[in-house]
């Protein structure tokens, strides 16, 4: 009863409170208050714009009349106003003329200082170092009193002439000459830009070019000032200097009462400078200590929402502090259309929230206590009326609290009619309640589901457990059937029952318990807590098959089914967890071996003999398992095997030799009654000897591997990094390689072969380029193709592209032959020959093919090659003579036409008499037996003379001639070397080619 009145009650205190709200006093307050605050900074704004307009700044007549003083002095003299600089007579002759105008502008004005300087001839923006300028520069730090002997005056800057000559004393930090250094050009805008404004904008009067500077210190020590400074232009509009006053920061903090902008006299003022349009003003002075208490030293103000007529929320209040507010007010310093009209100075009132809109909260506050007062008699006196009626429904509650939840309630009645009616329905629901309980019990006994749950309410002192709780526990003290039991028994019981069996907590609430090694058989129950107060349901689940099945399903994801060993997935996932523990792995090695003999158990003896094999295999593996070894089956015939944990790679060694041995000693039984070895190839990387990560030692392993079954199959091989430096692309080219040859990514590049005779090309060597980023050198090509057995592929490919390309750039009547390099142990089969005569039968005869020096000579092919040379009227050559196969032995059992000689012999052989003899004795065999010599890899005009001279008969090199897609002719000047060196000249080989 009590609890609708106090709703009611707060409605009406709500309907009161939105009526305030909605009818705009708060907010019409709330105004007035910024109204307020807005009329006092407009005020104190006004007063210091009229200061710094019509006093501090009002120097144009002053200005005029130093104007006029310096153009009279230089008339008389003869000079120009370049010749004011520092030092020089006319300079001090200037200035002593000045000194009293500036004094005189000095008291007139009521600034703290004046000053003069000259421009002379020095340029500030492209000066490196210091520059000095002439001129004067006055100080009063209290311009409000004025002795007539100016002893309250002090020179800053000034020569000591003039010093000498007025009479006034200098200051601590004077100098005879204005300083202006590249390192503190901030220090130089209250010069340098009204300066410059003059040189940019040469129509406009002084007046226009007028420039507030913020606040800085003529050096270190000194204090911080604003100075108003115009320029001083010549008659004919050129600027010679600047001319100005200067207000001390100190002084204009005394025009600056802070106290007048509340009645509590707690606000600040600050003075920023801001370019138009932004909101974030430099401060140039702050004056009261809240604006250091809300904003620190930060030096600048920004404001953000505007909250009313020029008052703006401040942003940049520090942490922690109340909000405060701004009241803007820009000074009119400058005139529209004037250089630093952008540059706009604002007087800024600054004031809390709390303490601007205080008389507002004052209103609020008292408000609500009138309204909290209301609220608490209007309780009191309700509280105190429906005490007198309450007391028999308590008396019933209590009743109803203490009655035994298992037997059906029986209550008194009271006298009050509704109350008596509600009675009768607990009692009818009570029976209700019990009835469904029983049955809802014995339905999930029917249906056999393990579940079964208990229930603690604090107020009772008991827990509720239903039959089942203590069955699927696994304790039967308690019997089947439901009942209460105390806290304190109910929690020892469960205590005893779980502890130590926590497998998994699924979430904050939820626990897994494993009770198989209490129980002695499997049993996992699931256990989840409700809680709602200090209300407490309890869930227990019998889980058991739902854990076995997905231990199950587990096992058949992580294992191989074949070999019961770790499947790849598996084995990955525990070496990336291993490789995160360094610290366990201390000395290891990863062995990826390969079965060399599956395939030939499959096709000789079935798939299920091969199933066997592999079974055998692994066997043999899993009596190492009491080793620290992780055993895997990645796919087929292939197995993993990590050894780690060891401190000495010897240990690990001495797993690995007897490893070995058991698996060449084990024998599979074959049905014929034989038997056959086990035998395997394996590469082996070491932890962290060769890698300390995981996918690298995977890689170094699989080239270990990759190199034993090319090699001597059978063994188990370290990994060798110069090896797998050298090719490492054997193994990781392979796809490359078959798209190489499937895809015929190459091109044919021809480099010119010259006659030494004539100096004209006579043949062009095709040379094998690869389309490949990946696959570039033709070395690495044909080793690649080596280990793949791919040499024939690529000795098609060879010949077909490189006439094709021959045909479609060359002319059939050009008469220049090709060179086609050849595989000495690869020729085409009899289709393939008969193929690539129909399709260039009219460029046989000049087709000359050579037997490169990489693989040995084999007698069958070369006899093939030559018939069908001989048919063709084509030509045969030993390639790069003197190396690899091709020596002595080749020459010999062949009847070559050309023999190439190797650049080995060619480098240097016009300086190295030994190459110079063995291509003198090369020559002399070949000239009796009419074999032409070609010298290859020409690269000096000295080498070129020294082949000549010795009777080569044709030249190849990058100094004749460079590879190109398009054959080209060689260089004319190259051409009339070689005719230089054979003794002829271009007139005589002209004359002789015409005839």
């Amino acid at each position: 009863m009590l609890v609708p009145i106090m709703i009611v009650m707060l409605i009406q205190a709500g309907i009161f409170c939105a009526a305030i709200m909605s009818g705009g006093v708060l907010q019409q307050l709330g105004n007035n208050a910024i109204d307020i605050l807005n009329e006092r900074v407009i005020n104190r704004k006004n007063y210091l714009e009229n200061e710094m307009i019509q006093r501090w700044s009002n120097i144009s007549s002053d200005v005029e009349s130093v104007q006029s003083t310096v153009a009279d002095i230089l008339d008389t003299s003869g000079k120009s106003y370049s010749d004011i600089n520092p030092n020089a007579d006319l300079t001090d002759e200037i200035l002593k003329s000045v000194t009293n105008k500036m004094v005189y502008l000095l008291r007139k004005n009521s600034v703290t200082g004046a000053f003069l300087i000259f421009h002379g001839q020095d340029d500030l923006t492209a000066s490196t170092k210091e520059v000095h300028k002439a001129g004067i520069y006055l100080r009063d730090l209290d311009p409000v009193t004025n002795p007539n002997d100016n002893s309250d005056l002090l020179w800053e800057f000034a020569p000591i002439s003039i010093t000498r000559h007025i009479g006034i004393p200098m200051d601590t930090n004077w100098t005879p000459t204005f300083t202006f250094s590249p390192e503190e050009k901030e220090a130089w805008d209250y010069y340098y830009k009204p300066f410059l404004a003059a040189v940019q904008y040469p129509d406009s009067d002084f007046e226009d070019l007028g420039y507030w500077c913020p606040p800085f210190k003529l050096s270190e020590d000194d204090v911080s000032i604003i100075t108003y400074s115009v320029p001083l232009i010549s008659a004919d509009g050129v600027p010679y200097g600047v001319m100005g006053v200067e207000i001390t920061t100190d002084y204009l903090h005394t025009l600056l009462p802070y106290d007048e902008i509340t009645s509590a006299k707690n606000g600040a003022y600050a003075i920023g400078v801001a370019m138009e349009g932004s909101s974030d003003f430099k401060n140039v002075i702050t004056s009261g200590s809240l604006y250091k208490q809300l904003l620190g030293d930060s030096g600048q103000t920004s404001l953000g929402k505007v909250e009313g007529k020029n008052t703006y929320l401040l942003e940049n209040v520090l942490q922690g502090r109340p909000k405060a507010y701004g009241c803007v007010q820009y000074f009119n310093i400058y005139n529209t259309n004037t250089p630093f009209e952008q540059e706009q100075w604002a007087l800024m009132g600054i004031i809390e929230r709390q303490e601007l809109f205080s008389f507002s909260y004052q209103l609020t506050t008292t408000l609500i206590v009138i309204l909290v007062l209301s609220l608490l008699i209007g309780l009191v006196g309700i509280s105190l009326i429906t005490s007198r009626l309450s007391k028999p429904i308590t008396s019933l509650v209590k009743k109803v609290k203490a009655s035994n939840p298992m037997n059906p309630v029986a209550l008194e009645k009271i006298g009050i009619a509704e109350i008596d009616e509600l009675t009768d329905a607990v009692e009818q629901l009570s029976h209700s309640v019990a009835e469904s309980s029983s049955k809802l019990s014995q339905i999930l006994e029917m249906a056999n589901y393990p579940i079964a749950a208990f229930e603690y309410l604090d107020d009772s002192d008991q827990v509720f457990y239903a039959s089942g709780v203590f069955r699927i526990l696994g304790s039967e003290e308690m019997g089947q059937q439901s009942g209460y039991i105390s806290p304190d028994l109910f929690e020892e019981m469960l205590c005893h029952a779980l502890e130590g069996t926590q497998l998994e907590r699924e979430d904050q609430n939820t626990t897994i318990y494993n009770l198989t090694k209490q129980l002695g058989k499997p049993r996992y129950v699931r256990l989840k807590l409700y809680y709602e107060g200090k209300h407490v349901l309890g869930v227990l689940v019998d889980i058991t098959q739902e854990i076995l099945e997905k231990k199950k399903l587990e096992y058949e994801r992580d294992y191989d089914l074949l070999t019961n060993l770790l499947n790849r997935r598996a084995f990955h996932r525990m070496m990336v967890q291993s490789f995160r523990k360094p610290e366990m792995l201390k000395n290891a090695a990863l062995i990826m071996m390969d079965l060399d003999n599956l395939k030939y158990i499959n096709d000789n003896y079935g798939h299920d003999f091969g199933d066997e094999y592999i079974r055998c295999t692994a066997s043999v593996l899993k009596l190492f398992s009491p080793y620290q070894v992780l055993l895997s089956r990645m796919s087929g015939d292939e197995f993993h095997i990590f050894i780690y944990g060891y401190d000495t790679r010897e240990e690990i060694r001495k797993i690995i030799e007897e490893m070995k041995d058991t698996i060449r000693k084990t024998e599979f039984p074959l049905p014929d009654n034989h038997s056959f070895r086990i035998r395997a190839s394996a590469g082996v990387a070491w932890y962290p000897d060769d890698s300390t990560d995981y996918e690298t030692l995977v890689k170094y392993a699989d080239f270990a591997m990759y190199k034993v079954k090319n090699t001597t199959k059978g063994e188990f091989t370290d990994f060798d990094i110069g090896s797998y430096n050298k090719d490492s692309y054997l193994l990781h080219s392979r796809e490359e390689l078959n798209r190489l040859i499937d895809e015929e990514l190459v091109d044919y590049h021809f480099q010119p072969i010259v006659d030494t005779h004539t100096g004209r090309v006579f043949a062009y060597e095709a040379l094998m380029r690869s389309k490949l980023s990946t696959l570039q050198s033709p070395l690495d090509i044909l080793r690649l193709a080596r280990s793949q057995s791919k040499l024939y592929q690529i000795e098609h490919l060879t010949w077909f592209k490189s006439m094709e390309n021959f045909a479609n750039k060359i002319p059939a009547d050009s008469g220049c032959k090709i060179f086609i390099n050849s595989i000495p142990n690869q020729a085409l089969t009899d289709q393939d020959m008969d193929s690539f005569e129909r399709m260039y039968g009219k460029y046989l005869d000049r087709m000359v093919v050579e037997l490169t020096e990489d693989e040995k000579l084999s007698e069958e092919f070369t006899v093939k090659k030559e018939v069908c040379l001989r048919r063709w009227n084509g030509s045969l050559a030993l390639d790069d003579f003197g190396t690899g196969y091709n020596g002595d032995a080749t020459l010999l059992s062949l009847r070559p036409d050309y023999v190439k000689i190797d650049m080995s012999i060619i480098r240097g052989i016009d300086t190295d008499d030994n190459r110079r003899k063995i291509l003198q004795n090369l020559i002399s065999y070949t000239k009796e037996r009419s074999i032409k010599t070609i010298a290859e890899g020409v690269e000096t005009r000295g080498e070129m003379d020294c082949l000549i001279a010795n009777g080569v008969d044709y030249l190849q090199g990058f100094y004749i001639g460079h590879p190109s897609m398009d054959p080209c002719d060689i260089d004319p000047s190259v051409r009339q070397e070689i005719l230089e060196a054979s003794g002829k000249d271009a007139l005589e080989e002209a004359s002789h080619e015409t005839h």
